[in-house]
């Protein structure tokens, strides 16, 4: 269970409650920094936030790299290396190509950034966690049978390219959870949505890990807004 962080102090709060490890939401980054999701924040500044997170706590860090910032197989490896020099042992690589469309990376092309972030770690000594995301679900407009068709087809692409985890965002249903489970030949992770089946139900289902993205975020800044709320209102913080 990864309660997804944006910042050091998140971290410290996951290290201090015994979590074996952090994991960061890039759109929690990228929304405490002004910017939108999807790429925007850029390479550097993203991983410029990633080692101050990695270097605030003693326990792994996996940090989420969007699509690795830029189409070529060079960006992946760029994207790759910057994560390690962070101090990330592991890194989630999405599919999703283009900001809110549902064009996704060519499958093959795809396998082959995550064959060049495998050989990256491989050479710099650091067996990156490689938690490849596809976008399927959450993206294309495809009929239910063919989502999850292409979803497990990806999936297989990518495992065989030396992905460590599948991250299939998007599926709720616990019918389809369970059958992406046993199709895929790899840890699964899930995000945890509403609607979704809970957390002992996804591990009776089989899925290894469950994750939280932004969520964490907007519940903290929730109740920021609603403090500041009461300060304007009623003269008050709670």
């Amino acid at each position: 269970m990864l309660v997804n962080v944006w910042d050091v102090a998140g971290a410290k709060i996951i290290e201090e409650l015994g979590f074996p490890a952090a994991a960061t939401a890039s759109a929690a980054i990228s929304a405490s920094l002004g910017y939108d999701d999807n790429e925007e924040i850029g390479r550097d500044l993203m991983l410029a936030t990633v080692a101050r997170i990695a270097c605030g706590v003693d326990i792994p860090v996996t940090a989420d790299l969007e699509a690795g910032y830029g189409p070529a197989v060079e960006d992946a490896i760029a994207t790759a290396r910057g994560a390690i020099e962070a101090g990330a042992v592991g890194l989630n690589f999405e599919d999703s190509a283009h900001k809110d469309t549902s064009v996704l990376y060519d499958p093959d092309l795809q396998a082959e950034r995550i064959k060049a972030i495998r050989r990256t770690g491989d050479q710099l000594g650091v067996p990156l966690v490689i938690n490849a995301r596809t976008d399927v679900f959450f993206r294309t407009e495809l009929p239910d049978d063919e989502k999850f068709r292409e979803s497990v087809r990806r999936a297989m692409l990518y495992v065989d390219a030396g992905a460590d985890c599948i991250y299939v965002l998007g599926p709720t249903d616990e019918e389809v959870v369970a059958r992406l489970v046993k199709a895929i030949p790899a840890p699964v992770n899930m995000l945890a949505l509403p609607g979704a089946p809970s957390i002992a139900r996804m591990a009776e289902l089989g899925v290894r890990r469950i994750s939280f993205g932004p969520r964490p975020m907007r519940h903290a800044m929730t109740a920021f807004r609603e403090a500041a709320q009461r300060v304007r209102d009623l003269g008050v913080f709670p």
